[in-house]
């Protein structure tokens, strides 16, 4: 019954209280991400996604950056474009800062990304490492270098399609 249960959470999620339920709902969400079942996982991905735009349960969410960095490297565009749109509401919370450590992981992550066949899946990916670049810690610039070095060719070229 979790899979019927975790589908009729999903879809009430935008109807219930955060405030008071966000904990207990981001807690469920995150114990799905690591299913090897592929509806509990994609189910879990759309309830992030509503989640991750509260603030508070934001930055709740960063204990879950490793595998949400790991679920890039997925096959399917519907995944990845949940993921980043996941990573792209935790990084708009103003008291989120990316770590040296995390930043060069989630940035070597999305340059595969800018050449996906969904052209959502590019526009995302590179909307996303833009804001990586933005939000990078001081100490996390030099591991950084040679990543955005990577970047700029596959950059121009996506410039000069659009």
């Amino acid at each position: 019954w979790d899979l019927p249960f975790l589908a009729f959470l999903v879809e009430v999620l935008r109807c219930l209280d955060l405030s008071k339920h966000g904990n207990s709902v981001l807690e469920i969400m995150s114990r799905y991400l690591q299913s090897e079942c592929r509806e509990r996982h994609l189910l879990a991905l759309r309830g992030l996604v509503v989640l991750s735009k509260d603030p508070v349960l934001a930055r709740r969410m960063c204990s879950l950056s490793r595998r949400l960095v790991e679920l890039l490297g997925d096959a399917d565009g519907y995944a990845i474009s949940m993921t980043l749109s996941v990573l792209t509401n935790m990084l708009e919370n103003e008291y989120i800062v990316i770590s040296s450590t995390t930043a060069p992981k989630l940035a070597e992550a999305l340059l595969p990304l800018f050449d996906n066949d969904d052209s959502h899946v590019q526009l995302l990916s590179i909307d996303l490492f833009f804001k990586v670049m933005d939000l990078v810690v001081d100490e996390g610039i030099k591991p950084l270098k040679r990543i955005v070095s990577q970047s700029l060719l596959p950059l121009l070229f996506h410039c000069h399609d659009e």
